[in-house]
């Protein structure tokens, strides 16, 4: 779970300011339910002054104050908390998709030679995804041990034998895992796509978004702290190519 945070400034009444110590500021803690999801909170804080009081914030949301999602203007005080929830865990796994549907839509049915470098060894599921249109396979790693059975899973699924390497190797297709990048080497150049931009939810979730709130914030607390898992399987609507924004229904290699 977690908590969209929103300020707003009170508008005062005649008889609050002339009685200013009978307005109190309001902290209204609502519980937004979530379709297939744990429910988050949504904290409207309304102050006289503008100025948030953070202890009573910290009790009002509890646990929660450690993954807030800001919704307007609103600044964090210096220290350990509040804190504001960032990841780029659901970034990570819709630029693989995007990769992906890259791949798919320009080869079709053609195989291709692919390297890839996942330093970590945290991407084992999508050079799984990514062997069923590969030719070669190359992975470098510092951690090969953790590829062995995903390596067997390849082999055994697709017939590849995927190299396990120390070096980025050169391919056809070569996708820095690490930093989310991808270039293509065409008859026309390099293709090199980073930076996924634009996407879409369905009607079901987009209706949760608060307004003047960061839409990757949003969704990336609703997948990874609400448990809305479907998320992981978008694609950005456009990314970046050669440093110039396209849509990814525009993506041609040829």
């Amino acid at each position: 779970m977690f908590c969209v945070l929103k300020a707003e400034r009170k508008k005062l009444t005649f008889f609050d300011k002339i009685f200013p110590w009978r307005s109190a500021d309001e902290y209204e803690l609502k519980t937004v339910p979530v379709f297939r999801g744990a429910p988050f909170f949504m904290l409207t804080v309304t102050a006289k002054s503008g100025e948030i009081n953070w202890d009573k914030v910290i009790v009002s949301v509890g646990k929660c104050a450690s993954k807030l999602v800001l919704s307007g203007e609103v600044s964090l005080p210096e220290g350990k908390m509040p804190r504001v929830f960032k990841s780029d865990l659901l970034y990570r796994k819709m630029m693989q998709n995007t990769f992906l549907e890259i791949l798919k839509n320009n080869v079709g049915k053609k195989l291709i030679s692919v390297s890839i470098l996942d330093s970590k060894a945290e991407h084992t599921d999508f050079v799984k995804r990514l062997s069923e249109l590969a030719l070669s396979m190359n992975i470098s790693t510092e951690n090969k041990e953790k590829y062995f059975s995903a390596c067997e899973e390849i082999t055994e699924e697709t017939g590849l034998c995927p190299v396990l390497r120390s070096e980025f190797a050169d391919a056809a297709v070569k996708i820095n895992a690490d930093e989310n990048k991808m270039t293509v080497i065409t008859e026309h150049g390099n293709m090199n796509f980073s930076d996924g931009c634009d996407f879409n939810v369905p009607e079901i979730y987009e209706k949760l978004l608060p307004p003047d709130t960061d839409k990757y914030d949003f969704y990336s607390a609703l997948y990874e702290l609400c448990g809305v898992f479907s998320l992981d399987t978008l694609c950005f609507d456009s990314l970046m190519l050669n440093g110039e924004k396209i849509l990814l229904s525009s993506v041609h290699f040829s």
